[in-house]
């Protein structure tokens, strides 16, 4: 049962922040993920409950330093797909699409690609023992340069999958893809 965790980032808009939740719980159980974990400073907001499980971890953090530790591993089983919540809006599509290249070509470490270029976030891990590799590198720089480090360090084992969503690397904003969203 692939589990997806999304690191939220402290957004001040709890409209927004509502918005997102929905849009990311409801896109991730589309595509096959069934446990689905919302970590940060949730202030109370929670979906649909359209995965099966889906767990919400209110934390708050000033820096990405180490919030995979506090965020734990309790809920997570393999293959996991770390999200960095700054850009939530990817479609089901794109996710059911590197579940895919996971499950169908013999590399741990799958990364959407766009135009050639890997994309530091969403990663998607085979196994809890590459995601505790991250946990370690997160515990010293924040949770962006960790992934990105992450990656470099294993890089015989990425494979790198074009997509072509066009929210791929949007940062939240209310103007950039809520338009999508609605």
């Amino acid at each position: 049962m692939p589990t997806a965790l999304m690191i939220i980032p402290p957004i001040v808009d709890e409209g927004l922040l509502k918005i997102i939740v929905n849009h990311a719980e409801r896109n991730l159980a589309k595509a096959g993920f069934n446990n689905v974990v919302f970590c940060g400073p949730l202030r109370g907001i929670y979906g649909f409950g359209s995965a099966a499980l889906t767990v919400y971890i209110d934390q708050w953090y000033s820096s990405s330093r180490g919030i995979l530790t506090r965020c734990g591993e309790t809920y997570l089983t393999p293959p996991i797909m770390l999200i960095r919540g700054t850009q939530p809006y990817l479609s089901p599509g794109t996710y059911v699409k590197l579940l895919w290249a996971l499950r169908s070509f013999n590399r741990p470490i799958v990364v959407p690609a766009r135009g050639g270029k890997g994309l530091s976030t969403p990663i998607l891990m085979a196994n809890a023992k590459l995601f505790r590799r991250l946990i370690k590198l997160n515990r010293r720089f924040k949770l962006a340069s960790a992934m990105v480090r992450f990656l470099i360090e294993n890089r015989r084992d990425v494979l790198m999958v074009e997509v072509n969503d066009e929210c791929l690397g949007v940062r939240v904003t209310p103007s950039a893809c809520l338009g999508v969203i609605k």
